[in-house]
């Protein structure tokens, strides 16, 4: 009797012992699932295809975005409707001087984004330029297939004329100017809107009185004409009694006739910091590397300029206007 009372006792506390070892297990279980949950973190999944643009891969192309410097660098950054992997040539130029390394390439994104950072050389001041360039004559051959061999198919405002080997292309070029006499600058993209006169392109040539803005630094000259796009318009300063090179711009005309130069004042020089007047000089010189399809509208000699700014060099028609200028 006593024996079968000491093997029921021995067969409770198994029982108890195997209850309770499996009681902890299944604790220690859920204590490590717990765990585990708490470890585990959600990963944010973003589809840049799915936040491309509506219109991406239209022909009527657009930009926006800005750029923003901060000492002697400058961040690009923006959005566009190209197909992704178009590549944009960004390049950074000084009014002063000439910038050496301030051109990158950057392919468009999936989501139609691009960013690229430029450094500004030390010894560099004044204001910046960046043009931001997207040629699909020069680009890979599915970006060549979409929008056209010489980018025919490109429209919009953003769309300028280029003329190299005398193939004329369509391109997408923008200009942002950015100071560097502020502690920080930012430029952003803004769609251009062009007004076409009715004689544009004609041979007798107009050139409006222009706005003519200063501040410490330069002259900011925008004016509007009937020449004909990528016409190369030179703005050069007349000092009496001084020889001066350096005090220039040119800019390549828009689509509508209008242009904007930018040329230091001057003051600027210091044996020219007292001159209070001066004569800006409006040059357009036919052998001044114009586009061979414009010089069949104004003669390669500049024979077919008419108007009131034509002055006759050597045996060759020029355009001339002069504008005086008082400090």
């Amino acid at each position: 009797m006593n024996k079968l009372k000491f093997l029921a006792m021995a067969i409770s506390i198994g029982i108890i012992v195997t209850g309770c070892s499996s009681n902890e297990s299944a604790s220690n279980k859920e204590v490590q699932k717990q765990e585990s949950k708490r470890d585990k973190e959600s990963v944010k999944v973003t589809d840049k295809k799915a936040q491309a643009p509506k219109d991406q891969g239209d022909y009527e192309v657009w930009y926006e975005g800005e750029a923003d410097r901060k000492g002697k660098l400058i961040t690009v950054k923006g959005q566009t409707n190209l197909i992704p992997e178009s590549n944009l040539l960004i390049v950074m130029d000084s009014v002063e001087d000439t910038l050496i390394g301030g051109t990158d390439k950057v392919q468009v994104k999936d989501d139609g984004t691009f960013e690229t950072e430029l450094k500004i050389p030390k010894s560099s001041e004044g204001l910046i330029e960046v043009k931001i360039k997207f040629d699909p004559h020069t680009d890979n051959q599915p970006i060549k297939d979409h929008y056209g061999e010489n980018g025919e198919k490109l429209k919009g405002p953003f769309i300028r004329l280029n003329e190299e080997s005398e193939m004329q292309r369509n391109i997408t070029l923008l200009t942002l100017e950015i100071p560097q006499d502020e502690s920080n600058a930012s430029a952003k993209i803004e769609k251009p809107e062009w007004d076409k006169p009715e004689d544009y392109g004609s041979p007798t040539v107009r050139i409006d009185e222009p706005d003519i803005q200063k501040d410490d630094k330069y002259l900011y000259i925008e004016g509007k004409s009937n020449l004909l796009e990528g016409t190369r318009l030179k703005g050069s300063l007349d000092i009496p009694n001084y020889i001066v090179s350096g005090l220039a711009d040119v800019a390549d005309v828009n689509p509508d006739g209008s242009y904007k130069l930018v040329i230091e004042k001057p003051s600027s020089i210091n044996k020219l910091k007292d001159i209070k007047e001066y004569e800006v000089v409006l040059n357009v010189d036919p052998s001044f590397s114009q586009w061979k399809s414009n010089l069949e509208t104004y003669g390669v000699n500049g024979e077919k300029f008419l108007g009131d700014y034509v002055v006759d060099r050597n045996g060759k028609k020029e355009i001339e206007k002069r504008l005086s200028i008082s400090e």
